[in-house]
């Protein structure tokens, strides 16, 4: 028997109602859950150290680089040494090991005693190539973390730069609208809906543009933090007025540079091989015991060696080398001293990057921006009176576009030349506000 309308109204609010209330509670869940939080440039930084291939592959260079330390420091290994001594090859004893008096089958054990000098240089080289390798992996996360905060400020400023192309993407679509009404008012002239679409279109063309270079800056921030970050909003950039050091204290721990700091080690190693070198002209010596045996007739041998090495041809030998050796620690601080004036030269063209950006901001913010509102509201307002034309009304909307775009351009300059300060040297370095 069908059911009547009223019954079947009333099963179908039992099932209805309770899923309502479930779909209400859910829903703010579900909105949760797929809204991502904003991906902070501090936790960019996180993500890029680890998730990095190369801080992973030089912190095993370090290991193995440590692990040469001890062995370096050592004597070499003692040899074994087995042998047949005076072995008769023809007449009646040929090849017999125990018929001739002088035949000894002979074991024995050599060790070689290096020079204590020539094992110290030997370590000193080891460890200074050890600290070659952590200035590699300091240099690479300082260059890395770098990359990373200009990689995230690109994205951070295409997408305000979107953001200011669509606002005003907007506008030009009222102005089009407004044109229209006007034309079907009698008032206007027929040329201002085209005037209006044609602004719009060229809004949308650079909405187009800007739109390609966020999605290469995304790829280039995918290298770092992954695919699945770059989904995630970015969230609110630092304080651009915020430096690890005063302008002038940047000079004074110019010392921490990494590039600077891979010098010393480098410096390390060549004064190690310097001292090899001269402690190639201190003879080294060996000792080497054996044990020989003869047929049972006759009696047994022991025998005990020492060798000494003779350099006496250091004119043409080691002293060369030592001479080479102390051009080559001479290059390496020529080219540190190059370095460092190379980068002087650098902090002092970011800081002029920094402060200028920073004064022409505040122009834009005090001056230029508010004044070309106010011009292209005037125009505007002129236009709606019917005192002032379309076009003169779309240049200003024009000027306050790319007095905006100017305006963002020079907040990322800022941006940039702050993370290549900020960036400039190891992390660690106390935080200070300039005023």
């Amino acid at each position: 028997m069908f059911l009547s309308v009223r019954t079947r109204m009333r099963h179908a609010f039992v099932w209805i109602f309770p899923a309502s209330l479930v779909a209400a509670a859910v829903a703010p869940l579900a909105s949760f859950a797929q809204d991502p939080a904003p991906l902070s440039l501090v936790e960019a930084l996180k993500l890029a150290q680890a998730r990095s291939p190369q801080l992973a592959a030089q912190a095993a260079a370090i290991s193995a680089a440590d692990s040469l330390i001890v062995s370096a420091g050592q004597r070499p290994d003692p040899q074994l040494g087995v042998g047949i001594d005076n072995l008769p090859v023809d007449g009646p004893d040929a090849f017999s090991l125990g018929r001739d008096f002088m035949t000894m089958r002979k074991i024995g054990i050599s060790q070689e005693f290096t020079r204590t000098a020539k094992l110290q240089a030997r370590e000193a080289k080891a460890v200074a190539e050890r600290d070659r390798e952590l200035a590699k992996v300091i240099g690479a996360r300082t260059e890395m973390r770098r990359e990373v905060a200009l990689a995230w400020l690109d994205c951070y400023f295409l997408e305000q730069r979107l953001r200011v192309l669509r606002e005003l993407e907007g506008e030009t679509a009222l102005l089009t609208e407004a044109a229209r009404a006007a034309l079907a008012g009698g008032k206007g002239s027929p040329a201002d809906p085209i005037l209006a679409r044609t602004a719009r279109v060229q809004v949308q063309d650079r909405i187009q543009e800007i739109a390609r270079d966020l999605k290469r800056a995304q790829a280039s921030l995918a290298r770092y933090v992954g695919e699945k970050e770059i989904v995630r909003p970015l969230d609110k950039p630092p304080s651009f007025n915020v430096l690890p050091h005063a302008p002038n204290e940047f000079l004074q721990v110019l010392e921490h540079h990494p590039q600077l700091l891979l010098y010393r080690p480098l410096e390390a190693m060549a004064r190690a091989d310097i001292a090899q070198a001269q402690a190639a002209k201190q003879a080294d010596w060996s000792l080497e015991l054996a044990y020989a045996q003869r047929g049972s007739s006759f009696s047994n041998m022991l025998s005990i060696q020492a060798k000494v090495d003779l350099p006496i041809f250091s004119k043409q030998r080691q002293d060369p080398v030592i001479a080479a050796r102390n051009e080559a620690l001479r290059q390496v601080r020529a080219e540190r001293e190059e370095a460092r004036r190379m980068h002087e030269a650098e902090i002092k063209r970011m800081l002029a990057d920094w402060e200028t950006a920073r004064e022409r901001l505040k122009r834009y913010w005090q001056e230029l921006v508010p004044l070309s509102r106010e011009a292209a509201a005037a125009a505007l307002a002129a236009y709606r009176s019917g005192r002032g034309n379309l076009a003169t009304a779309l240049e200003a909307r024009r000027t306050v576009l790319d007095t905006r775009l100017a305006d963002v351009q020079t907040q990322a300059e800022l941006a940039r030349a702050w993370a290549q300060l900020n960036f400039l040297v190891p992390e660690g370095s106390a935080m200070k506000e300039v005023k």
